[in-house]
């Protein structure tokens, strides 16, 4: 038998965040990633009931820069030094072998609002050295409001996780926006949710900070 799946359920994005780095150090194992080494949980779904709140956590907590680099990942289309000079995530999204797929998104919705295949994914067919951590996006209308599930192969909830959900909820809000229809819940089903080792001290000292840890 495989790990079975955890849950974790919050309001915000920070408040997810912390719990999920919270469980992490609690129950997370111990693996090597090459020559570093991760705490690590198997199967972690994340779900945020209020992704569109910017809670105090992520205002004392947070880094901008970060956040601007990913939301620069997820809008802008390029290769990205940091990840072996990889497609941005924006290419992926907004510029898929030549298909705008959030554009292709909205209109399957509009056709059908109880679509069960407003799926897209971020994996192209020339990846080879690098694999997009957010490999697939769901769109669903449910309760006339837009659920967006993010399927991950990986995740860093040390430095990554928040600034990813923040452009995550930026998608689904547009698409919502575009729909004349409210944002609803956040999802993210990670195979391996993961903090870095040089990451620990700072990561307790915030979760100490914020009663957590």
């Amino acid at each position: 038998m495989g790990d079975k799946m955890k849950e974790i359920k919050c309001k915000t994005i920070g408040e997810a965040w912390l719990e999920s780095c919270s469980q992490i150090f609690r129950k997370g194992k111990p693996v090597k990633d090459g020559d570093k080494d991760i705490r690590e949980i198997i199967h972690l779904a994340v779900k945020i009931k209020n992704p569109l709140l910017r809670d105090r956590i992520l205002k004392q907590y947070s880094d901008n820069n970060m956040i601007e680099w990913m939301n620069s990942n997820f809008f802008e289309q390029k290769r990205v030094p940091e990840l072996k000079n990889a497609l941005s995530y924006g290419t992926r999204l907004f510029n898929f072998d030549g298909k705008n797929q959030i554009e292709w998104v909205k209109q399957k919705l509009r056709d059908k609002p109880e679509c069960k295949s407003a799926t897209i994914s971020t994996i192209m067919k020339d990846d080879s050295d690098y694999i997009p951590c957010v490999s697939m996006l769901d769109f669903k209308i449910r309760n006339n409001k837009l659920m967006l599930v993010a399927f991950c192969r990986s995740i860093d909830f040390g430095k990554k996780v928040y600034a990813n959900m923040i452009s995550l909820n930026e998608i689904q809000n547009n698409v919502a926006s575009a729909l004349k229809i409210k944002c609803g819940e956040l999802v993210m089903y990670v195979v391996s949710a993961h903090i870095y080792d040089e990451d620990y001290d700072k990561l307790k000292e915030i979760l100490k900070n914020a009663g957590k840890y």
